[in-house]
């Protein structure tokens, strides 16, 4: 069933379609209001409130021809609406506000910044462990988008020996880069 048809079975009171969209959809809304505002447990209740109003409300849906759209918007405001509340609830004032927000970006960028260039160095670093061939036949494999034939007739060698080095290298890069992606999960949990 696809997303337009499931969200007309839920406005029809289907609650099967409601949790196949439930369960399609609830990762995608936690990361996406996750990257967005960084309170794990404010997203996580913002998107079960969310299917709860939806399911309530469901004879009232509007027709959408994007579902997933519709619930990232849905999801976006309903976060926003809910930390203006908290925000009234505190007292926090106009300016707080703007400079939590700006803090936060900032935040996020230069974090989004380390980590890239902490990849890029990753990757030098793997390339650095490939001989100049095998750092050769990728460069035309990948970023030339060259056949293994056509990259044997460049440097005189045979499509299987063109295939074992870009194969020795792929298993070196996948190596070295699994090992920074598995140090970078547990850094995360």
């Amino acid at each position: 069933m696809s997303d337009n048809e499931s969200w007309i079975a839920i406005k029809n009171g289907d609650k099967e379609a409601f949790t196949e969209m439930y369960k399609a959809y609830y990762q995608f809304l936690f990361v996406t209001g996750f990257r967005k505002y960084a309170n794990k447990e404010l997203v996580k209740d913002c998107v079960h409130e969310m299917f709860l109003e939806l399911w309530n409300r469901r004879k009232l849906l509007p027709e959408v021809q994007h579902v997933g759209f519709y619930l990232k918007t849905y999801l976006i405001r309903k976060i926003i609406k809910e930390l203006a509340r908290e925000n009234q609830c505190n007292g926090a004032t106009k300016e707080e506000e703007d400079t939590v927000a700006i803090e936060h970006s900032y935040e996020d960028l230069m974090i989004q910044l380390q980590s890239k260039e902490e990849m890029k160095q990753k990757v030098q670093r793997a390339i650095h462990q490939l001989s100049k061939r095998e750092v050769e036949v990728i460069r035309m494999k990948f970023f030339e988008n060259r056949t293994y034939e056509e990259i044997a007739t460049l440097t005189s060698a045979t499509p299987r020996t063109i295939y074992n080095h870009v194969y020795n290298a792929l298993k070196i890069l996948r190596k070295s880069l699994n090992v920074f992606l598995v140090t970078c999960m547990a850094c995360l949990q």
